[in-house]
């Protein structure tokens, strides 16, 4: 079954132990997603197609949060 929920709803459904998740983390991580979702369409990948392999929007989030640690 296909997920439509958002990007930004994909990436608040992410749970992660630590620190709680930040709206201004959140809000990147969605700006990030987004931003892959954009240049995936071009080669005709969708958010679906990663999720049979990855976690795309865990990924986003992990991302943003492992950066603010650098």
């Amino acid at each position: 079954m296909a997920d439509n929920r958002s990007p930004a709803d994909r990436v608040a459904a992410v749970h992660r132990y630590g620190d709680p998740i930040t709206g201004g983390q959140h809000a990147a991580a969605t700006a990030l997603l987004e931003a892959l979702l954009r240049a995936a369409e071009h080669h005709g990948v969708t958010l679906a197609d990663f999720d049979a392999v990855v976690d795309l929007p865990g990924g986003c989030l992990d991302v943003v949060r492992a950066k603010r640690h650098r």
